[in-house]
């Protein structure tokens, strides 16, 4: 896509001119995010956190064949314990949060199919001892402020973050758009690009969520930088 003269620049640019090595990938399903980024170039490490079996079976053989592609299955959270994950017709709508009264609104196969007991970490236990430039990418489905909550530590590390923030609220207790901006904000961390993520079927020319790519706030900004507590 171009504008005028100029290419609009993407979330693989951002890669490229931030030197990313390492990419952990949190509500990675079967891969597709994964995937994505080695058809766009990008060959450093990928470690992609799975907590459906299913979805977590699939997802393990394209990592094995990959050779740089660590998976794992469990969820995140801002605790390490369990949890139940409820798992919808269709996958990728998988949440540790229950469907609100709008989400079959949205789509119908966001109804719960079945639940699964499953294993929960935080960020600080499993990205603390990676190592190199370190893009943080979360789908989950509502979950994304608790999985923030479990790295608060390392999150001053992470020189991208991006998050898929809703517009319309199909899970309870998910966060608002704007509190999920002042959140990051809060962090230090400001937009660096965004795009629509799927379109609602009843007002099909309005978004209903934004995959945000947050980087950290710098006197480029005209403020000063602000790191986590």
């Amino acid at each position: 896509m171009h504008v005028g003269r100029r290419r609009v620049r993407d979330l693989i640019d951002f890669i490229e001119d931030r030197a990313i090595s390492v990419v952990v990938d949190v509500g990675a399903n079967t891969g597709q995010f994964g995937l994505s980024l080695r058809r766009a170039g990008y060959r450093g490490k990928i470690l992609s956190i799975e907590p459906d079996k299913a979805e977590f079976e699939v997802l393990s053989q394209k990592a094995k064949a990959d050779g740089n592609w660590d998976p794992l299955h469990c969820a995140m959270g801002a605790s390490s314990g369990t949890a139940v994950l409820n798992v919808s017709q269709l996958s990728v709508f998988n949440s540790l949060l229950p469907l609100s009264s709008a989400a079959r609104l949205h789509d119908e196969r966001m109804s719960v199919d079945h639940t699964e007991d499953i294993a929960v970490r935080t960020l600080d236990e499993l990205v603390a001892p990676l190592s190199g430039n370190t893009l943080l990418k979360i789908d989950t489905q509502g979950y994304e402020k608790q999985v923030l909550e479990g790295g608060r530590r390392i999150l001053g590390r992470m020189a991208g973050i991006l998050l898929e923030l809703p517009v319309i609220h199909t899970y309870e207790g998910e966060w608002e758009f704007h509190d999920a901006l002042k959140y990051m904000a809060d962090l230090g961390f400001v937009p660096a690009q965004m795009q629509p993520v799927g379109f609602h079927t009843v007002d099909k020319v309005s978004a209903v969520e934004f995959d945000c790519l947050f980087r950290p706030r710098s006197r480029i900004d005209g403020l000063s930088p602000v790191l986590p507590d």
